[in-house]
């Protein structure tokens, strides 16, 4: 058995009076152990598992580059996931105890969850494990619909079942028959206290940089290939590969038809470049069809980031090729500062700091120019709107569509159920963790904590093991990001220019033209096929607009049909919004409203 298998597996672990009968009956799952009446195992695949001489048992679904998994059952201070470096999600116990003690990876890339109803408790790595437990109601979490529909995933601790949670990013949970504990024990830190000057900072950052790099390089030389975009991240991770030496680096790029969308050039680009072997594919809009239905298959929530649907193509390309493992640029944006919105939000925040007069003053210009048909006069307005709100409110404006419609939208039931703040709430109190930090530094600190763990690692993690690879993110290293937390916010975006030092790091490492690229992401272009694509819109119509999702009770059936045909004229892009709605019924359809 390899690592790489056991992340792939599953497994449950419940307590009890029922536990053993529950779990026997399932024939998907092998029932694993007995632990003196109080646990009971069940597996699918292989995990890794062990016992230690003071009789403690574990459990893991791992990849850990640095660390063993069977330090944790016998240490002191119960925290030895600050030492490991890697993917895990960890259990251990005691055959004379009820108790379970559960971990998640520093940002929660192997999810587990959890929930403890009528003196029954159980752990499991997928959530659809446990819609049958017992106890367990398959009632939806109207709360963490609604986040659902600001965020297109559901953050944790909130699960789209009201009775299972799932286990937040960094966190230790404690689980018994007596209740449960929660305690985090990571979060990233941003004390800005590495001086030196530019040329000094980034020859230490390419050596870190380098180093955690080839760190994350698989010790096979087959079997394993990496992610690559065409973006500075995914292509600073191949090239430095490449250079490493050894077999020749393998890469698996996915493309569009369609202008504007397709970044094949650079990642082929990049390939050349250092000599990597480059495999790459298209997605049109017949086939994103069809991996409509993957992303319901693959996802155990509700899913609706669009760009699953590549991601989930990139990992199909990776298997066809026999890989078991890919490595991603997953959080370079975040630790070196990528994002566009960072140089946006900087403009804002400046903004924000005038004098109160002088911002009404601004206000009132923007309020009087815009709400036409004039891009730019529009643009003035919602600039002076979203610049007089503080972070995070401000920066909650990207993720907004249920709040921004949200009397249009939601039904008066749901409404009467959560309020229109409920996600603006829950950003808040992701905002206010963790220490004092610059202004850059927190919104970067959120995006790891919500971007990255919630939503990113969400979406690579369910395609990369619907077909049977597992992945690895070594921009996420703890190490790594604690020295980019230590380098202050002016080296990642000094005045508008992003990842500032990370291109003096790279810039004999990457091409001129991948360092001067604009960036442009992983989406697909939904918007284009909505309106174009008969099939599709079909689809969108059949589900959205029928019986069975009016009689769900959450969305208003009028203001749907509206948003659906405003965007099939063509008066406005809703296609975002229109995938999660289809999403997110889809997939209750499949997995919430009937046992399987």
């Amino acid at each position: 058995m390899t690592l790489a298998a056991a992340v792939r597996s599953d497994f449950i672990l419940a307590g009890g009076p029922q536990a053993a009968q529950w779990l026997a009956r399932r024939q998907d799952f092998r029932l694993h152990g007995d632990h003196g009446g109080r646990l009971h195992l069940a597996v699918r695949g292989m995990p890794q598992q062990g016992a230690t001489a003071s009789g403690g048992r574990w459990l893991a679904l791992a990849d850990l580059i640095e660390g063993r998994l069977e330090d944790a059952a016998g240490d002191a201070d119960g925290f030895p996931q600050k030492r490991w470096r890697g993917r895990f999600a960890y259990a251990d116990w005691r055959d004379d105890s009820d108790a379970i003690r559960v971990f998640t990876d520093h940002f929660g890339s192997l999810p587990l969850y959890w929930y403890q109803r009528d003196g029954h408790y159980a752990v499991a790595s997928d959530l659809r494990l446990l819609l049958d437990a017992p106890g367990v109601r398959r009632e939806p979490d109207p709360t963490a619909v609604y986040h659902y529909l600001n965020f297109t995933c559901i953050p944790a601790p909130l699960t789209i079942c009201r009775d299972i949670q799932r286990v937040e990013p960094g966190t230790r949970l404690t689980l018994g028959a007596a209740g449960n504990r929660c305690e985090r024990y990571y979060l990233p830190e941003y004390p800005a206290d590495l001086h030196g000057s530019d040329a000094q900072l980034a020859g230490e950052l390419r050596e870190r940089i380098i180093a955690t790099v080839q760190d994350f390089r698989p010790h096979a030389d087959e079997g394993w290939g990496c992610f690559l975009s065409g973006g500075t991240d995914s292509s600073s991770i191949v090239s430095i590969l490449a250079r490493q030496g050894g077999a020749q680096v393998q890469s698996c790029s996915i493309g569009f038809p369609e202008a504007g969308y397709d970044e094949l050039d650079f990642a082929r680009l990049a390939g050349e470049a250092c000599g990597a072997r480059p495999h790459l594919a298209q997605v049109d809009h017949h086939r994103a069809l069809g991996l409509l239905d993957s992303v319901i298959e693959a996802y155990d929530q509700p899913f609706g980031n669009a760009s699953a649907v590549p991601t989930l193509a990139c990992a199909e390309l990776g298997h066809s090729h026999r890989f078991s493992l890919m490595l991603g640029g997953d959080g370079g944006d975040e630790i070196f500062g990528g994002n566009q919105r960072y140089a946006k939000d900087k403009v804002m925040e400046t903004f924000y700091g005038l004098p109160s007069p002088l911002k009404a003053a601004a206000r009132a210009l923007g309020n009087a120019v815009g709400g036409g048909n004039n891009h730019l006069l529009n643009r003035v307005r919602n600039f002076t709107r979203r610049a007089s709100l503080p972070n995070p409110d401000r920066f909650y404006t990207d993720d907004s569509f249920a709040s921004d419609y949200y009397d249009e939208l939601l039904t008066p039931e749901l409404r009467r159920q959560v309020g229109r703040d409920a996600s603006l709430e829950f950003m808040r109190g992701l905002y206010a963790t963790g220490s004092a930090a610059e202004p850059l530094h927190r919104i970067m600190r959120l995006d790891l904590l919500m971007a990255i763990a919630q939503n990113d690692l969400v979406k690579v993690h369910r395609a990369c093991k619907q077909h049977g690879v597992s992945a690895r993110f070594p921009y996420l290293d703890p190490a790594l990001v604690e020295y980019c937390g230590r380098l202050a916010a002016n080296y990642k975006v000094r005045g508008l220019n992003k990842r500032f030092l990370f291109k003096q790091a790279m810039a004999d490492i990457l091409p001129q033209e991948i360092l001067r690229k604009r960036k442009q992401g992983f989406g697909l272009p939904i918007a284009i096929w909505m309106k174009d694509d008969a099939a599709l819109q079909a689809r969108v119509r059949d589900v959205l607009l029928d019986e069975r999702t009016r009689q769900r009770g959450w969305v208003n059936p009028e203001f749907i049909e509206q948003l659906v045909e405003l965007h099939m004229a063509g008066g406005w892009d809703h296609s975002n919004a229109i995938w999660q709605l289809l999403v997110l019924e889809l997939w209750m359809r499949s997995h919430m409203d009937a046992p399987r």
